[in-house]
């Protein structure tokens, strides 16, 4: 049985700052200062009622609210304002408007240190073309969708945002923003994140025929055939600029046993590897003998499979755009996976020779042309691009630029 462990890593802290608010009279300007405090840790704004009763008494030539316009403001703002105290207050001699000076401690959510990864996003494929009108098309769509979020998930390389169940999250911030709600699920609102890249595909053919072969013995054998074409984009989404560009064509027959969702499983962990691949690399992070340790594990990574080891080398530079086209590689040696954990995975030297001494991401792990394809990361290098299943047609296209 597997077990899910969840670390709360996100809470609830208290921040101390101080605002300044301006209004036609001292408590509006108080309100200003709340919401302009609120705003200092990126919190929701006040929502105010023009029915607030409010009033000001003046002592010793302070200007000062009372206790009743005090606990307005708290029930108005239902704890997102633990406490203020007012630093100065009075009347701004050129507009004549009040202004007010406090010191207020806000409750705000703290997120995950996840967040500090590269941001990334899958986007529900599109069923256009001729695999609009296939039956199964969008079953199969989402199926990959599904494949390549898990995998890049796995990966533990980017902060994924959720983009296909949206409209299910924006209703539990709507719950959590009801009147009675504590302060630890109110404070959630307003802190969703973007993405810094999105991965957007769409599937334009799709064919999957059923097909009966008799046996000698009498018995009659199912086979599957499936086409496939999906075309992908990585886009940086503050620029618009397409990072990254691939064309997936694949057609084989399944084998005995195995189902179009089985296929759409391997298409988007494949589809996966190549975008995370792209970004990150997988590196040698520890090497002994002919034992070595990989920064990459979970299901990214399977025992059996072998990986070519190259170390990088000299900077290349494109003589016409001056641009970089990533380093030199150099074939070093082949290692096969012998145990995988949730975050590494280790592996057995089965040719060639491991560098006594490396830099930290100077040994890359490619997988060979017979394992599922992968890009690399470093820019402009060449892509391993064919596939060794004696069943399977497939070709892989690919642009991208540096990251």
């Amino acid at each position: 049985m597997a077990l899910l462990h969840l670390v709360a890593s996100a809470q609830v802290v208290y921040r101390e700052v101080v605002a300044t608010g301006n209004g036609g009279d001292p408590a509006r300007a108080t309100i200003d200062a709340l919401e302009n405090a609120i705003a200092q840790v990126g919190g929701m704004r006040l929502s105010t009622s023009a029915s607030l009763s409010m009033s000001e008494v003046s002592s010793g030539g302070v200007t000062r609210l009372d206790e009743s316009f005090r606990q307005d403001i708290e029930r108005l703002t239902r704890g997102v304002v633990k406490s203020y105290a007012v630093l100065e207050s009075g009347t701004s001699p050129g507009s004549g408007r009040s202004f007010v000076k406090i010191r207020a401690v806000i409750p705000t959510y703290k997120p995950s240190e996840q967040l500090k990864r590269l941001r990334l996003a899958v986007l529900p494929l599109r069923v256009v073309g001729p695999a609009a009108s296939r039956a199964g098309g969008a079953d199969f769509a989402e199926a990959v969708s599904a494949s390549v979020e898990a995998f890049l998930t796995q990966t533990r390389r980017f902060a994924m945002v959720d983009r296909r169940y949206i409209d299910a999250s924006q209703r539990e911030l709507q719950r959590v923003q009801s009147r009675n709600a504590p302060i630890e699920e109110t404070v959630k609102v307003g802190m969703r994140v973007g993405a810094d890249y999105m991965v957007l595909a769409a599937l334009k053919e799709f064919d999957s025929e059923e097909s009966s072969q008799p046996r000698l013995s009498g018995r009659v054998v199912s086979r599957t055939q499936v086409s496939v074409s999906v075309d992908v984009r990585v886009i940086d989404i503050a620029t618009g600029q397409i990072k990254f560009a691939q064309s997936y064509v694949d057609a084989r027959r399944l084998g005995q046993g195995r189902t179009v969702a089985h296929y759409a499983a391997e298409v988007g962990e494949d589809i996966g590897q190549v975008i995370g691949t792209a970004i990150y690399p997988i590196t040698v992070v520890a090497a002994s003998g002919d034992s070595a340790t990989l920064n990459q594990g979970g299901d990214t990574v399977r025992v059996g499979r072998v990986y070519r080891v190259v170390r990088l080398g000299q900077p290349i530079v494109d003589p016409y755009t001056r641009e970089s086209l990533g380093q030199e590689e150099v074939d070093v040696a082949r290692i096969e996976i012998t145990s995988v954990t949730d975050r590494t995975s280790s592996g057995r030297v089965v040719h060639g020779r491991l560098p006594a001494t490396f830099a930290p991401g100077g040994l890359i792990a490619r997988v060979l042309a017979d394992q599922p394809t992968v890009a690399v990361s470093s820019p402009g290098l060449a892509v391993d691009s064919s596939h060794g299943s004696p069943s399977s047609d497939r070709t892989i296209k690919e642009n991208r630029d540096a990251w």
